[in-house]
């Protein structure tokens, strides 16, 4: 077989390629909603500390 000659895929095999391709674009979601609600959680601190000034001692 060249590099060029494509294998033979059965079913089952490309049953478990996209079954790992649906389980990575789940953890991809997963991760970007993640950070999306850690910035959404950081607002209202950085409003905060937009407005916070420090008392010099």
């Amino acid at each position: 077989m060249s590099q060029f000659d494509t294998p033979n895929l059965t079913t089952a095999d490309i049953r478990a390629i996209e079954a790992r391709a649906h389980q990575l674009r789940s953890e991809a979601m997963r991760d970007m909603m993640r950070a999306l609600g850690r910035g959404i959680a950081a607002v209202p601190h950085k409003v905060v500390s937009l407005f916070h000034r420090s008392h010099p001692a």
